[in-house]
């Protein structure tokens, strides 16, 4: 019997003793766990902060990249071959100076409010209203353009049917009175069409306007190479 009890009091000293061991060791556990949370979280940090800094790198890399504007004689020849092909009615030549992904818009005003027509080839275009016809029947008004680079480009008139703006030519300015023009906005486009053609105009670098026939052309670079982006064929003081 006294062995029974001492065998009994021995292990109940043996759990007593074992008790806080136990719980040491689930504090010690927790605080691991603890620890491996912040390591974690730490981490996902560092991860977050190498990836904002690559982005950044990688936006500043490409601004880098973008061409800069092309000299003022690189744009005239490109021009140059631009009137060509409509004098010669090249459709293919033409087409090429069309980006495939921006495509060109043609305006034009039929009725009370601009059109907008989007395209990628110049074949499909039909002109509409009361000079109906193909789109290359403009070179028998656009004719003869010897460009004359000018900060501002001449003010509308309406003096007379060849006296529309106060300085008679061909005219060519920066984009950036075109890259704010709105007329898009009461054309009946889309939201989406609408937001698309606001984007195309802010690459709008360089503008043309022929005033005897009174069109305008709208030109800006698209991944170093020079496009056409926008021919407008309203003609001022039509109405």
């Amino acid at each position: 019997m006294k062995v029974l009890h001492l065998v009994l009091s021995c292990l109940i000293l043996t759990l007593a003793g074992c008790q806080p061991n136990s719980t040491q060791e689930e504090g010690s556990a927790e605080k691991a766990s603890t620890g491996r949370r912040a390591t974690t979280r730490t981490e996902e940090k560092r991860q977050e902060a190498v990836l904002q800094k690559d982005t950044l790198n990688a936006v500043q890399e490409e601004v880098v990249r973008k061409p800069a504007p092309s000299s003022q004689e690189e744009f005239t020849a490109f021009f140059d071959r631009f009137e060509r092909t409509i004098q010669q009615q090249d459709a293919e030549a033409f087409n090429q100076m069309i980006d495939p992904k921006q495509g060109l818009y043609i305006i034009e005003s039929p009725g009370a409010v601009p059109q907008f027509t989007h395209l990628a080839n110049i074949s499909t275009f039909k002109k509409s209203g009361s000079e109906q016809g193909a789109f290359f029947t403009i070179r028998q008004k656009f004719n003869q353009c010897s460009l004359k680079e000018v900060k501002k480009l001449p003010a509308v008139t309406c003096e007379g049917e060849n006296n529309n703006f106060e300085q008679q030519g061909c005219f060519l300015s920066d984009g950036t009175a075109f890259q704010k023009n709105e007329a898009y906005k009461y054309a009946g486009l889309p939201k989406e069409e609408q937001t698309k053609v606001a984007q195309t105009q802010l690459l709008v670098q360089k503008t043309v306007l022929h005033t005897s026939s009174g069109y305008k052309f709208h030109f800006g670079q698209v991944e170093g190479k020079w496009r056409v982006l926008f021919i407008d064929l309203m003609v001022p003081c039509s109405a």
